[in-house]
């Protein structure tokens, strides 16, 4: 079995790990205004569901296989993030928040408690070291793309949701439009809706322009932080493809092949005259 196979389902699940992360964040502390340990405590339930199916996963690959593991658990990771979709709102609902962040734990769990262990095993022990630093490679790739990708099609949704709906917004003034058009174009920060606010304030908009583009903006980020958590998604269904070349149980892929009927009674027989420095005569 290929190592890259493995290598490519440990980099997307770093990816979908790191850009998600990066993501809800920026929906809590931002969007929410709530501070770090507000922010932490949320985040709380999917740490502690991925350890707890970190241990479970290989009992439940004992029972089934690796590969169905691995799926079982990018399945998993898929649906926790619609779930969270449904949950990036104005105003949080904990409950669901708390649910959609726990099944994203169990579906990552799942995903290490066997992906280490099917790389590992994919090899001889001679060959261990090289695949342990082509894993860490792996990780950090992911991590980097995952943060990198996310966070810029984030950005790029958020630009271009706040340019829609700006435009489309009869209450806004056509001056007040252009000028929305240069500032984008010069770049776009995901920043609180109340230091836009105040921006505009301070620049001397008028009330009803303040407010209108305060609102068009509060929709857009929504709009953005959807749009990461579609990507991400659309990334675990897509590590969907390479998990057909995973094995059915850890250590497959470098076993040898069996041997045909009748082989292991010659063999062992010739072995056996050979010790004893015999000829088997056949």
């Amino acid at each position: 079995m290929p190592t890259y196979v493995m290598l490519s389902t440990l980099t997307a699940q770093y990816v979908i790990l790191l850009g998600t992360f990066f993501v809800i964040p920026l929906y809590l502390q931002i969007v929410q205004g709530f501070d770090a340990f507000q922010t932490g405590v949320r985040l709380l339930p999917v740490s502690v569901t991925m350890v707890v199916a970190a241990l479970v996963g290989p009992r439940v690959a004992g029972r089934g296989s690796t590969r169905s593991t691995v799926r079982l658990g990018l399945l998993i990771v898929v649906a926790a993030i619609v779930w969270l979709l449904a949950t990036i709102q104005p105003n949080i609902d904990d409950l669901s928040f708390a649910g959609a962040m726990a099944l994203l734990g169990i579906g990552m769990g799942l995903l290490a408690s066997q992906l280490g262990n099917v790389l590992q095993s994919s090899v001889g022990d001679e060959d261990r070291s090289e695949v342990g630093g082509l894993q860490y490679t792996a990780q950090n790739l992911g991590s980097s793309i995952g943060t990198a990708l996310i966070g810029s099609i984030l950005i790029g949704a958020l630009a271009a949701a706040i340019s829609v709906r700006v435009s489309n917004n009869s209450d806004i003034s056509d001056a007040v439009k252009s000028q929305v058009g240069v500032k984008l174009e010069a770049g776009v920060s995901f920043v609180p809706a109340s230091q836009v606010e105040q921006g505009l304030k301070d620049a001397h908009v008028r009330p009803s322009d303040v407010s209108a583009l305060t609102d068009s903006y509060k929709e857009a980020q929504l709009a953005g932080l959807k749009a990461a958590l579609l990507v991400a998604a659309g990334i675990g269904l897509g590590s969907l493809l390479f998990t057909q070349n995973l094995p059915a149980a850890v250590g497959t892929g470098t076993s040898p092949p069996a041997a045909e009927e009748g082989e292991d009674e010659d063999v062992s027989s010739f072995s056996g005259d050979a010790r004893r420095g015999g000829r088997r005569t056949i």
